[in-house]
């Protein structure tokens, strides 16, 4: 028994041992699989970290990339997404990044920008996201994070006022403005009755409170500046409490020469301080796509160029290689193109119509061959040429002058172009109109050639009724009665300009009837009464004789103007008919045409002057009027053709190519239209600036402080040479009103003007905003603006009146509108050519009268700089006029009101209409500022078109998505 027990013992021992050894086994095969275990996780951990990290450099790269399309565009196009899309990050070679996408995650909507710089302005607002998945090749491993951000665009128009320069307030009456106020350079505040600024007022450089820019102290003044603080209430800013100052000495000066010299104000943080906010100085430049996308590559250039001609392949160019007399124009290429940026900027290139003016067909845009020749092929129409505008010249004794081509439907007649009085020997006259549109598909801007459809029109001012014969009638679809674009016309009413005694034969060129002046070419006998001047025996007048004075006037033969000759009820000899003949369209810009409006400095009545009976040649603005009630009656469709309704031509380049007549509907729209213009006849290097800069002195040929509006630091005078520009006094300058009234120059003093502007094409729409549509002018020429302009009147006068109480309101008939210009000038209801003509150095017979106009404004001013001699005279020497004379006028307010209701911006100098502002002797008496920020410009939906756009990225937000 005892035996048979040990042996069991023993075999126990055994069995013991051997689950010892299977537990320990099993801790062994445990700790291995967990050491595994944690391996593959520590792996993993690197991987996924790694994965991350491509991940987040992905996101980096594209929002880098994405961030600076927004620096140059205000929206990207589907090639800007794809090449963001397609760049893959450094560094990271075993990654693949082909699923990043850029997406848009909000349609633009209206919103009010809460922080930063815009803070208060409403913008227009898009959501985007980034998604950035890295995927780990060999492994899969793949993180996939996100980043959101909102692009901001906010309207120029939105600001009350804004300049790239420096900002000068010094009004004498009251000046209540509103809106936001920002300056790229300074802004420079005094004030004699009382300056409001209700809104934030803020500056990239100083606050100047003691001293204006030419150097005069505030005490010429005043310093009644007041200012909102952040609770709403106005608190005055003295004339020490500036940023800088002038009569606080502080250690080194911040500014001298060109500006005054002054010191930092010890207490300017207090200062600021106290109005929480709302009036800043040293913060940050505010810049526009097309100056940041030049600054990046290098090429910096000025504001100016988005009102200039466009530079696209088929124009020509100065490519600035040459000189201003012997100039270097040549075709564009695909190298010196503008890029996309720049040409999207240019209002030239904004959705809508083109004019273009020059004196050869290879200077209109899209008419040049890679050489610099003009094409072959139709573009653009001549106008002093043949009756058919292709180019060539009349037979030997036939009249020169374009006819317009007939329209269909019911009859209507248009009066053919007095091509005499606008040739000038060695040039020719060319005109082209086109549509433009952008296709975001090619990312081209295409236009279409429109001329002769536009100009079936009418290219005249209708005569007066009763004045002409021959069937010649009156109204709005009487002969003439639909021109947009006009150029010439039978009639300069208002005064007569050639009184007996100031002129004496033979300078009699224009026939004087009652207040009216006329060209009688000849006349006939008015028996029998069915006599006309083509039939009739003719005697021939003054006003059909031709004159050469040095400035290139056609001395013609006498029959080439029978062809023109209008039988007229007015003659100046009894039993006879007047034999009337169209003339350019003319006016005198006293502002433009003197150097200095101080009598005792220069009289420009004197013998040795002009004398009483002249006018000086700079002053003479040749003019295109720009019929705008005429080119809403076209655009609503009013000559679209049908049953009964008149029909542009079917045999214009444009109907020939689209199969049928030019229509409303193929003006392209973009919220509304852009009308652009430029007229470079008489611009000797094509450069789209007046070479004359000579403006301080009677052309003493020193360069002066102010004068240099290029800022290329010399003083361009060679126009005086090349016949670009004609000097203040001397041989040839002036010449008798009725000789400068009735025939063009070859100067380059061109002008647009806008007349019978009181309701403007377009719509408002306030139940469904997108069908809303604006109206934008722009132009690399003066635009001057004559009567009533998007208003009827006000309903009530304030100080100033609201823009709620501007008429009308808020009804189909209240259109959102801008002009852009290298300069503008406001004409009162009461403006007359003629009398601009009569009375060229007596304001006080240039009476204004009460005038109510509505647009933003985005113009040039002139350059103030520290007081000197010479200067232009007046009270404010050197000065540009500050914000109170930033619109022009050249009329003797007499303290009629201007009511306007807009915003000002300033982004450039004039550099057409560079004379100095002036007043207020001879040029104008300032008128009663009833001025006042156009608030529904907040409204992002009433935006004019083709408006500016500054750009501000907002990130939102950062995720993993995985």
């Amino acid at each position: 028994m005892l035996k048979a027990l040990t042996g069991r013992e023993d075999g126990s021992a055994i069995v013991i041992a051997l689950l010892v050894m299977v537990l320990l086994m099993g801790f062994v095969v445990l700790a291995i699989s967990r050491t595994n275990s944690e391996t593959i996780s520590s792996a993993n951990d690197a991987a996924e970290t790694k994965a991350f990290d491509a991940s987040h450099a992905s996101l980096e790269v594209m929002t880098r990339n994405f961030n600076k399309i927004f620096e140059v565009k205000l929206n990207p196009d589907a090639a800007d997404l794809a090449n963001v899309e397609s760049q893959a990050p450094p560094g990271f070679d075993d990654y693949d990044f082909s699923g990043q996408r850029i997406v848009r995650t909000d349609a633009t909507q209206s919103v009010v920008m809460t922080e930063g710089q815009f803070q208060g302005l409403t913008a227009l607002r898009d959501g985007w996201r980034l998604d950035a998945p890295a995927i780990h090749e060999a492994t899969g491993v793949q993180v996939t994070l996100s980043r959101r951000f909102f692009n901001n665009r906010i309207p120029i128009f939105q600001f009350g006022i804004f300049y790239e320069d420096d900002l000068e307030f010094h009004p004498g009456p009251r000046f209540d403005f509103g809106g936001r106020v920002h300056s790229n350079g300074s802004i420079f505040m005094a004030a004699n009755t009382r300056l409001n600024f209700s809104s934030k007022v803020t500056a990239h450089n100083h606050i100047f409170t003691d001293v204006q820019k030419n150097g005069f102290p505030w005490t010429n003044w005043g310093d009644q500046v007041y200012i909102k603080d952040a609770s709403g209430v106005f608190r005055r800013l003295f004339s020490n409490e500036g940023s800088v100052l002038e009569t606080v000495p502080n250690g080194t000066p911040v500014t001298n020469s060109p500006l005054p010299t002054t010191y930092q104000n010890a207490n300017w943080d207090t200062v600021q301080a106290r109005y929480q906010g709302n009036l800043l100085a040293y913060q940050k430049t505010l810049e526009l796509p097309i100056k940041l996308n030049a600054n990046i590559n290098g090429n910096p250039v000025s504001l100016r160029e988005i009102v200039k001609r466009t530079k696209s392949v088929g124009d020509l160019w100065n490519d600035g290689t040459g000189t201003d007399t012997s100039p270097n124009v040549v075709a564009v290429t695909s190298t010196t193109k503008d890029d996309l940026v720049t040409a999207s900027e240019r209002y030239a290139n904004k959705t809508g119509i083109r004019i273009h003016l020059a004196d050869s067909k290879a200077k209109l845009p899209g008419c040049a061959t890679s050489s610099g020749a003009a094409v072959t092929t139709p573009c653009g129409v001549r106008l002093d040429g043949s009756a058919l505008g292709d180019g060539s010249n009349p037979a030997l004794g036939q009249a020169r002058g374009y006819q317009p081509q007939p329209m269909t439907g019911p009859t209507y007649s248009t009066t053919r172009l007095n091509g005499e009085r606008f040739h000038i020997p060695g040039r020719e006259v060319w005109i082209k109109i086109d549509t433009v549109a952008y296709d975001a598909t090619t990312q081209t801007h295409v236009t279409n050639d429109i001329t002769a459809d536009i100009l079936s029109l009418g290219l005249t001012e209708q005569a007066p009724t009763g004045l002409l014969r021959d069937g010649y009638t009156t109204g709005s679809d009487g002969t003439d009665g639909r021109a947009i674009v006009k150029l010439q016309r039978f009639v300069l009413g208002g005064v007569g300009i050639n009184p007996a005694h100031a002129f004496s034969a033979p300078n009699n060129y224009m026939y004087v009837s009652g207040s009216n002046n006329y060209v009688l070419a000849a006349r006939v006998s008015n028996s029998p009464s069915s006599n006309t001047c083509a039939t009739a025996t003719r005697t021939v007048r003054n006003g059909g004789l031709f004159t050469t004075n040095g400035h290139g006037f056609d001395a013609a033969a006498q029959a080439n103007q029978v062809a023109h000759m209008k039988t007229a009820n007015v003659s100046d000899g009894s039993g006879t008919y007047g034999c009337m003949v169209p003339f350019p369209i003319k006016m005198f810009d006293t502002r433009e045409g003197l150097f200095n409006d101080t009598n005792s400095v220069f009289n420009p009545t004197a013998a040795a002057n002009y004398g009483p009976a002249k006018v000086p040649w700079a002053g003479v603005m040749s003019i295109v009027d720009i019929d705008v009630n005429n080119l809403r009656r076209f655009l609503r469709g009013d000559f679209d053709g049908g049953l009964g309704v008149p029909g542009l031509p079917a045999t214009t380049p444009f109907a020939v190519s689209a199969g049928r007549p030019l229509r409303s509907t193929d003006i392209p729209s973009a919220n509304g239209w852009v009308l652009y213009f430029s007229d470079r006849r008489g611009d000797f290097d094509f450069d789209g600036e007046y070479d004359m800069e000579d403006i301080f002195g009677n052309a003493d040929g020193i360069l002066q402080p102010g004068e240099d509006v290029n800022f290329n630091g010399t003083l361009d005078r060679a126009g005086l040479t090349t016949g670009e520009a004609i000097g203040y006094t001397g041989a040839l300058a002036s010449e008798s009103p009725d000789i400068a009234a009735v025939f063009d120059h070859k100067f380059y003093r061109r002008g647009m003007r806008l007349i019978n502007g009181t309701r403007l094409p377009g719509n408002y729409d306030s139940t469904s905003p997108n069908n809303t549509r604006g109206f934008t002018v722009a132009s690399e020429n003066a635009v001057y603006v004559q009567g009533n302009y998007n208003a009827t009147g006000v309903a009530s006068y304030g100080t100033p009146t609201p823009a709620s109480d501007y008429l009308p309101q808020n009804t189909s008939e209240h259109i959102p509108a801008s002009i852009a210009a290298d300069a503008v000038m406001i004409l009162s209801n009461a403006w007359s050519d003629a009398r601009s003509f009569r009375y060229p150095f007596s304001k006080a017979n240039r009476a204004a009268s009460e005038t109510t106009v509505r647009f933003a404004l985005l113009t040039g001013d002139s350059l103030s700089s520290l007081n000197g001699t010479p200067n232009q005279g007046g009270g404010d020497p050197r000065m540009s006029g500050g914000v109170h004379n930033f619109k022009r006028f050249l009329e003797d307010w007499g303290g009629d009101r201007l009511n306007y209701s807009g915003s000002l911006i300033n982004l450039f100098n004039a550099a057409n209409n560079n004379g100095a502002f002036k007043c207020c002797d001879k040029v104008y008496g300032p008128p009663n500022r009833n001025w006042v920020f156009d608030t529904t410009f907040l409204n992002a939906d009433r935006i004019p078109p083709g408006t500016p756009f500054f750009q501000s990225i907002q990130i939102t937000g950062f995720e993993r998505r995985n």
